[in-house]
Order: structure tokens, then sequence, then C-alpha cells
């Protein structure tokens, strides 16, 4: 604890593969305490990943909503991207990775752009919903993407298409109706 590492107590793979959810817990840790996972214990994760599709959504939503109340969510919305357990909870998100945005300003890869404005929203507001709202404001980028004759990248009727994305997320997701 003195020096902010989390590490399982018994052989990682067993640990992770025996309960799928201590993956999504060490990444809450994580990001929620500013701890750093051992490397055995972050390769561990990696390697189980897969399993997390045995725990109930509605499990995974509680840590994850925790990670996106944490001081920095991208900390751990990092960690969950760099352990492969992002693609399978929200692979939608993942997908604007490499998608760069030129139309008059520099390069961006909207992936890290989007976890810069969860970021941004969380130093002003522990709203979780608003913090959402932020996570899947570009959502429908990856689907929208033409390239003109010039290299530059459009998003036309990203929003709406964004709106549609994130209906089908949330309700993937089991949020309830209101939400």
């Amino acid at each position: 604890i003195q020096n902010k590492i989390i590490r399982t107590p018994l052989e990682p793979s067993q640990t992770y593969s025996d309960d799928p959810l201590r993956m999504m817990r060490a990444i809450c840790f994580a990001s929620t305490l500013n701890f750093k996972i051992e490397e055995h214990s972050l390769q561990a994760i990696q390697k189980e990943a897969e399993r997390i599709k045995i725990v109930s959504m509605e499990r995974i939503m509680v840590e994850f909503n925790k990670i996106m109340l944490s001081e920095k969510p991208s900390t751990g919305l990092k960690l969950l991207e760099e352990t492969g357990l992002l693609p399978i909870i929200i692979p939608e998100l993942t997908a604007l990775r490499g998608i760069e945005e030129v139309e008059g300003q520099t390069h961006k890869d909207n992936f890290w752009h989007t976890l810069e404005v969860v970021d941004n929203i969380s130093e002003n507001t522990e709203n979780l919903w608003l913090r959402w709202a932020a996570l899947l404001h570009d959502i429908g980028k990856a689907n929208m993407r033409t390239t003109d004759a010039n290299g530059v990248d459009h998003f036309k009727g990203h929003g709406p298409e964004g709106k549609e994305i994130a209906k089908k997320i949330l309700r993937r997701l089991k949020f309830d109706n209101d939400t």
C-alpha cells in the first residue's frame, strides 16, 4: 500500500481467471487511488481479458462507473484500452483510434482526444452523466469518416450517428431507460 502498487497475492493469471471482475477492480483501484499495477499483474489482465465476457454487464458497469468518477478517468480508460478490456466492453470507443481530424486543426487521434475531453470535464464536475456524455461525444466519427481528394478527413453527420450509437451502447451496457 505504501508503494501504491497493485499486486495479486496468488499467481496473477489464476487470480484473474478465477474471478475476471478482479481485472476491472485492479484498474479501478489504479484509477481511483493513483496506484500502479505491477507488470506481471498487468500482463495477466491482458492474457485473461476475454474472460471478462463471463461477468454480468451490470457488475462490469459498477467498476467502470467508479473509473469514470475518478479524479482523472483517462488513467483507468487507458489501462482498459492497454489491457484489451475496453475493446470488449466498448469497441466503438476504441474504433476512434487513429482517426485524425484535419479541417483546419492539427491532427489528433479522436480516441485520445475523447479521453482528454473526459478529463477536462472531470475537473469541473462530478456528474457521472456529463462524464459519459464527454466519453461518447464523438462516438459517431468512426462510422462517418470520409476523406476528400486532398487527404482531409471529414465527419459530416457524426452527431446524429453518434446519438444512435450511444443509445445502442447504453442499452448493451444495461443502463436503464431513463439514462
